[in-house]
């Protein structure tokens, strides 16, 4: 017998709800009943829903929408043999009371029928979330429930929908991913070392002093009484540490303070733990400190609120709440270990809420060529399968002392990667000036590009929150056809750079070699100035101050004039280099503005920017959409090689070949790559609240 249309259907001690076109959700009874409440993994079920049909016999009863069916036998107790299958054909998915409460992502090159999400253990949180309960409330959870744990399955149809559809539906279900603040994307100090305020300035003021920046410098454990637990400020070494953030900040650099935290009271949510923890956690934050590193540590740590809800996941949780609750109006960030990378290898998936609580690391690794490999690895594979954006290594490794050849390729790597943050244990270095001139120099230029590329990176921080578009996007992303674009140590960087670290010494000639796979589509060699034509894979050797990056023909890439601190995420002065391709179509790219920390993007107190890119025969059209501000714009159109301009170039420069083009990766004054093709540069001021447009005709 066949029912009208359901929002849904109770079978016995069985839930289901069609929440969406390719999202079932199928519930066992709790001992307290089904569940609605916002959970520690599922913070949002408010979807379209799916027209779906009740269909009942003896046996069973089937649950049917158009793109998928739950049958469930009849008078059902639990979960356990409910049957769940894509209405296309497929695999199906038979459930049981075993949930996964962690599992891999499904990637998008190779999407299965179904995948299943187990909302395990099942806790509810109080509004105040992580936070300890008000003074005189007789609670051993502090307001978190934990009595109505059952068996909560989401099923998704991940084949069927599609990767995008997937990962946004995934999200909205396990929340968003935050934007974080502009500081976050630039160059962070650590070491393992027991500075004091005269040591901590003086690193500060050397990377000043070299004209490398710098916007966040690292107390690791020796900060404190004991250099291990408390939260008590070792005197000795800081016998005013409100007077040394200060000056830090004066200097245009935040203080991150690592702590190994070690358990209070009978539980993870004992009232006493919580209060121990706030108590300890902001009274250094009111002393200016602006985030905290949460280490997980081996032997002295936080207690798990629940089995399957361990101390990793829990603590993102617990210092994010605590640091929103402090500064309300600031992004609140914390720097965690990734969830399942223990000292820079892959061991297990990730919770599926930890993308909510960015930046992670990967533990305590090796200054040695194949850390460096897992570490890009890691970084691009983390971003798809477990929608990890901001996973980063300690640039230089952990342990060890490297040569000045594997410490540049580390620092290479670092100035694509996600979060850029050098560290390293005690009786070891990483100075940038204790490798060389010849070094210090590679170094200090790379990380002064990933300051002037800070429009383009804060475009994909910003796409990283509004979609879950990691910041290193593996090629399978927008070419799943191809096997090649699984490749891992590759990456476009945003939108249009192609980017392949050099994770191999050099063998003989000082030239480091690898393969790198080009999408389809045109590429230029920002080195050389050549331009390649995908899909191929093609060799690359490189001097010691070169790694493969490649800009997209037809892309738009961002930058800035140089700057030594992040400072506000908005671009009075922008540089839009354009790479026009030999065929036809149009590209779009946005750009990202707002104050850089608060929390008023969420208030859409922003601005997002469209440039558009259109090629049309031997027309090209370059248009930007009205700016909220007065900006003072240098367009610059990098035309193929051999082309001439014909007419319609009014207020442009035809600059030699390569010409300033080369300012945009190798900086000012840089010599143009030999085979890059003319350049047409345009400087002036656009006017806010006006669309602007340019237009050329070229010759061939």
């Amino acid at each position: 017998m066949s029912n009208g249309i359901q929002a849904s259907v109770v079978v016995g001690d069985v839930r289901v709800q069609p929440l969406g076109a390719f999202l079932v959700r199928i519930e066992q009874r709790g001992p307290r009943g089904f569940e609605d409440r916002e959970t520690f993994t599922v913070n949002g079920r408010a979807f379209a829903g799916a027209e779906a049909t009740e269909t009942r016999t003896d046996e069973a009863v089937c649950i049917a929408t158009a793109r998928y069916r739950v049958v469930v036998p009849a008078g059902a107790r639990g979960i356990e043999g409910i049957r769940v299958e894509p209405a296309a054909g497929g695999t199906a998915c038979v459930l049981s009371n075993a949930l996964p409460s962690k599992a891999f992502l499904p990637e998008p090159s190779a999407l299965p029928s179904t995948w299943v999400l187990g909302d395990r253990p099942r806790a509810v949180p109080p509004p105040r979330g992580a936070l300890p309960p008000p003074a005189g409330e007789a609670d051993a959870t502090s307001g978190w429930d934990l009595a109505n744990d059952a068996p909560d399955a989401y099923v998704f149809f991940p084949a069927a929908s599609g990767y995008e559809t997937f990962r946004t539906d995934f999200l909205q279900l396990t929340g968003g991913i935050p934007l974080v603040p502009l500081y976050a994307l630039g160059l962070w100090y650590s070491r393992y070392f027991p500075y004091d305020e005269s040591t901590a300035m003086a690193t500060i003021d050397r990377f000043r002093a070299s004209g490398i920046p710098l916007d966040l410098f690292t107390l690791d454990t020796d900060w404190r009484v004991g250099a291990s637990c408390g939260y008590a400020v070792n005197e000795t070494l800081f016998p005013d540490m409100g007077r040394f953030i200060r000056r830090a900040h004066e200097r245009q650099v935040r203080i991150m303070l690592n702590d190994h935290p070690e358990p209070k009271g009978k539980s993870a949510l004992d009232p006493e733990e919580l209060r121990f923890r706030q108590r300890g956690l902001t009274s250094l934050l009111a002393l200016g400190v602006d985030l905290w590193w949460f280490d997980r540590n081996w032997h002295t740590h936080l207690q798990a609120p629940a089995p399957g809800l361990e101390k990793e996941t829990w603590g993102m949780r617990l210092y994010h709440d605590v640091t929103r609750d402090f500064r309300p109006e600031q992004r609140p960030l914390i720097m965690s270990n990734v969830d399942g990378i223990n000292n820079g290898r892959l061991d297990a998936p990730s919770h599926p809420a930890a993308h909510r609580y960015p930046v992670w690391w990967t533990g305590d690794t090796v200054a040695e060529w194949p850390y460096l490999r897992m570490g890009v690895e890691n970084g691009v594979d983390c971003g798809i399968r477990s929608l990890l954006p901001y996973v980063h290594e300690d640039l230089g490794g952990h342990h060890g002392q490297p040569d000045a050849e594997l410490y540049v390729r580390f620092m290479q790597y670092g100035a694509f990667s996600p979060v850029a943050r050098i560290h390293c244990t005690t009786k070891v270095h990483r100075y940038p000036w204790e490798y060389g001139a010849a070094a210090e120099k590679i170094v200090g230029d790379f990380f002064r590009l990933r300051y002037r590329l800070l429009p383009t990176l804060y475009a994909a921080a910003h796409e990283a929150h509004r979609t879950g578009t990691p910041l290193l996007r593996r090629c399978d992303l927008e070419w799943p056809e191809f096997p090649e674009a699984r490749d891992n140590t590759q990456f476009l960087f945003g939108d249009d750079l192609l980017v392949a670290p050099i994770v191999e010494p050099a063998r003989g000639g000082g030239t480091a070699g690898r393969t790198v796979w080009l999408p389809p589509g045109e590429w230029q060699d920002l080195w050389s100035g050549k331009i390649h034509r995908g899909p191929a894979t093609i060799g690359a050797q490189c001097a010691l101050e070169e790694v493969p990056v490649f800009a997209r023909r037809g892309g738009l890439v961002f930058s800035i004039p140089q700057r030594q601190s992040t400072g506000a995420a908005t671009w009075p002065e922008l540089v839009v280099d354009a790479f026009v391709p030999e065929t036809d179509g149009e590209r779009v790219r946005f750009l990202c503005e707002d104050d850089g920390i608060s929390m008023a993007y969420e208030r859409g107190e922003r601005s997002r920017t469209a440039f558009a890119l259109r090629q049309a025969g031997k027309e090209t059209r370059i248009r930007a959409e009205p700016c909220a501000a007065r900006r003072t714009l240098t367009l610059r159109i990098h035309l193929p090689p051999g082309a001439g301009v014909e007419s319609g170039a009014d207020g442009f420069a035809a600059i030699a070949p390569g010409g300033r083009a080369a300012e945009l990766f190798a900086g000012p004054g840089a010599a143009p790559p030999p085979e890059a093709g003319i350049v047409l540069e345009w400087r002036g001021d656009v006017e806010a609240g006006a669309a602007t447009e340019w237009r050329v005709l070229r010759t061939t």
